[in-house]
């Protein structure tokens, strides 16, 4: 192979995080210097490759270019996240898992669609109380397509300073069309409240302008998904941004069963989560109960047990019924008090 020909192998598995690839490469230009040779570079580059730090496999993500930051505090305003979950491994709706199905069929045919002037459904809304499966979704429809996750930290995008959220959501949008992400604007009524709620301040409108700009601007080709349990504070402007709106709930008793089988699939069970514990789960959230079975399979693994027992699984509910009551009565003494006359 052509030494410009290496050097481009060994730079695309370098980029696509391509293990294979880039060992090939390498190898290969070992090879090539002691055809010439060159005995003293070529032991010096095979030393390098064996003790060095061995390279993510396929489809990790490797950035070449540095993270935007805060000019005021120079935190990072995005996070790089590699999803090891897939859509398999959730509990969905049918109608959902046909829309995500549908939204990653036409991902993948981008180049396609552009051809004719379209473009695939691309921007995603997500609503729907915490812990019912928006983030672990994004996360999986990550996994699926192979692109990263580009997760948005709002606490560094939000700034004091005046006219600096707007300008840090801008760097935001000009990193993320550098490639092909999966962008994640996790608790997005941070920055997406209603322009008319009195409350909000003019520097908060001024910011939904300008992501309403941005957001209509953007053309990379990237699979753009936004989060938030308050979906009735959004502005109004916001929903229409978008192209998919996908409500998630509290798990239905049947999915309850499926979650708990999925859940616990790593152990036996002396008996059938779906039949006994179900009525006790039912208005509890998929992180709820993802709490519990991991409560379960921690008991089970520290007592070098390979099955779980009925006790586990109670134990594990009563467990989180406390901390579900704890969190409810810190949230009434957070209410103010009305004095009756």
């Amino acid at each position: 192979m052509a030494r410009a020909d290496l050097l481009k192998k060994i730079f695309r598995g370098y980029k696509l995080g391509d293990r294979q690839m880039f060992m090939e490469a390498a190898k290969d230009i070992i090879d090539e210097e002691r055809k010439k040779a060159h005995v003293v570079l070529a032991n010096e580059l095979a030393r390098i490759l064996e003790k060095g730090k061995p390279l993510p496999g396929p489809g990790a993500f490797i950035p070449l270019e540095p993270l935007p930051k805060d000019s005021d505090r120079g935190a990072s305003l995005l996070e790089f996240r590699q999803p090891d979950r897939y859509l398999d491994d959730l509990v969905l709706l049918p109608e959902q898992r046909d829309c995500f199905e549908e939204v990653l069929y036409e991902f993948r045919r981008w180049d396609i669609l552009e051809c004719h002037n379209l473009r695939p459904p691309h921007k995603l809304l997500f609503c729907g109380p915490p812990g019912c499966g928006k983030t672990a979704t994004a996360e999986a429809l990550s996994r699926e397509l192979g692109i990263p996750m580009l997760y948005v930290r709002f606490d560094a995008v939000v700034s004091s300073l005046l006219g600096e959220t707007a300008a840090n959501l801008r760097k935001v949008f000009d990193y993320a069309a550098q490639g092909s992400w999966l962008i994640l604007f996790d608790e997005f009524d941070a920055i997406g409240r209603s322009r008319d709620d009195e409350l909000e301040h003019g520097e908060l409108k001024r910011v939904v302008n300008s992501f309403l700009q941005m957001l209509d601007q953007f053309s990379g080709k990237s699979l753009v998904v936004a989060a938030t349990n308050f979906e009735q504070s959004l502005d109004p402007a916001l929903w229409r941004r978008f192209d998919e709106i996908i409500r998630f709930d509290k798990p239905a008793p049947d999915q309850i069963g499926l979650l708990l089988r999925k859940k616990l699939a790593s152990k036996k069970g002396a008996v059938l989560p779906s039949e006994s514990m179900t009525p006790r789960l039912t208005g509890m959230s998929h992180a709820e109960i993802e709490r519990i079975c991991l409560d379960v399979l921690r008991a089970a693994v520290l007592r070098g047990d390979s099955t779980y027992t009925l006790q586990d699984l109670e134990k594990a509910i009563e467990k989180q019924e406390r901390r579900k009551q704890t969190l409810q009565n810190i949230t009434a003494s957070d209410k103010p008090h009305i004095a009756k006359e």
